[in-house]
């Protein structure tokens, strides 16, 4: 039986809750202030690359990154932005033929990295709440 609460426990611990996500969300104010490019995408394919992380000196990561068609922009980068990266739990689960509202930070360790922290989601249009969402970026992209 203590086998039984043991494992229970353990199961319970490595969650997928628990391994979640755990950032403050922005209101799009700040995810706007904090992005030098707000875009709506669509994801047209995907590669796993190595890249050299800036936060730690000569450690390697694994990022995905994606090459996309932008169907509308609310903020424009100085430098345009020609793929997006994203890794682990906070990250955007990218996929091929998908659409997604991103901001894109100004500064982070990895170049382009977006996450639902920065206010990035997939974009569903059936969705109300992510139509109400895109309307509530539009609406503020216009005051800009």
């Amino acid at each position: 039986m203590k086998i039984l609460q043991f494992l229970t426990l353990i199961c319970v611990m490595f969650s997928y809750d628990a391994l979640s996500c755990s950032c403050r969300l922005k209101s799009v104010e700040e995810s706007f202030g904090d992005a030098k490019a707000v875009l709506l995408i669509e994801v047209q394919s995907l590669k796993v690359v190595t890249i050299t992380d800036k936060s730690r000196k000569d450690e390697y990561l694994k990022v995905l990154e994606a090459t996309f068609n932008t169907i509308e922009t609310f903020k424009e980068s100085a430098i345009p932005v020609e793929s997006l990266r994203t890794y682990s739990n906070c990250g955007l689960d990218l996929y091929p033929t998908q659409r997604y509202l991103v901001y894109v930070p100004k500064e982070s360790s990895v170049e382009n990295y977006v996450s639902h922290c920065h206010g990035s989601f997939k974009y569903r249009p059936q969705l109300e709440f992510a139509e109400s969402k895109l309307k509530l970026v539009r609406e503020y992209a216009k005051k800009e």
